[in-house]
């Protein structure tokens, strides 16, 4: 996992000599068109209390760039203004590193990259997108050899259709709230409950739960990141 200062300095360094002015102002129209795409792609608010959770929760702005990238929307060449689009995320990382968001920054840092290549880039950008509009089923069987929470948190994200950990979080919220009343949450705890998982309480810091009817140590939220973004990466191969 890259650390964030490796992330800065590479984007750094393809950023070049862009002047400060020009730069801040093209960051903020690019975090200004994600969040707006955001607001497109969910639509009306929900009425069921998981598909509320998901709504609520901004996907990682690198997600919403590639899906813009994806569908040639002209806004995102507006945006960029013929800047290259490595160069658009380079400006997304940085804002996210800004922002305290070190899981942003890194889904950003691949992408970032890949496009060195447009073809390259292209290719992670459409595989990104696909992953936003939700993750495919996960056959758990090809994964055997995973802990029962990695394999739960696999679980989340394919139910969910979210693969970035401040969604996954919200749904674990309400997993550990008995009294939600949620068919699709019920299918997911069925589910979980195969997989040996049962989830009891979630703080800033740690995620309590029982694993195969006996308790667990409660895991720290970085490594459910970790978990997280190993998943993400199965997704994208």
């Amino acid at each position: 996992m890259p650390k964030l200062s490796l992330i800065a300095a590479e984007a750094e360094r393809l950023l070049g000599h862009l002047l400060e002015s020009g730069r801040l102002a093209l960051q903020q129209a690019l975090i200004d068109l994600c969040e707006a795409h955001w607001l497109e792609l969910r639509g009306a608010q929900p009425t069921t209390p998981l598909a509320t959770a998901l709504w609520s929760v901004t996907p990682p702005l690198a997600d919403l760039f590639a899906d813009l990238y994806t569908a040639r929307d002209a806004r995102l060449a507006d945006a960029l203004q013929g800047y290259r689009p490595g160069w658009g995320l380079a400006l997304l990382a940085l804002a996210e590193i800004g922002r305290g968001n070190a899981e942003g920054a890194r889904l950003a840092h691949e992408p970032m990259m890949a496009f060195e290549s447009e073809a390259a880039g292209a290719q992670i950008a459409a595989r990104m997108a696909a992953l936003l509009h939700g993750p495919e089923a996960v056959s758990l069987h090809k994964h055997a050899h995973e802990p029962p929470l990695w394999k739960a948190l696999a679980l989340i994200a394919a139910h969910s259709g979210r693969c970035d950990l401040k969604a996954v979080l919200e749904v674990i919220r309400l997993l550990a709230d008995p009294s939600t009343a949620d068919p699709a949450l019920e299918e997911l705890r069925h589910a979980l409950d195969a997989a040996g998982i049962h989830f009891l309480d979630i703080d800033d810091e740690h995620v309590g739960y029982t694993q195969h009817g006996h308790a667990h140590k409660p895991e720290s939220i970085k490594v459910l990141g970790e978990m997280l973004l190993e998943i993400r990466q199965m997704h994208l191969q």
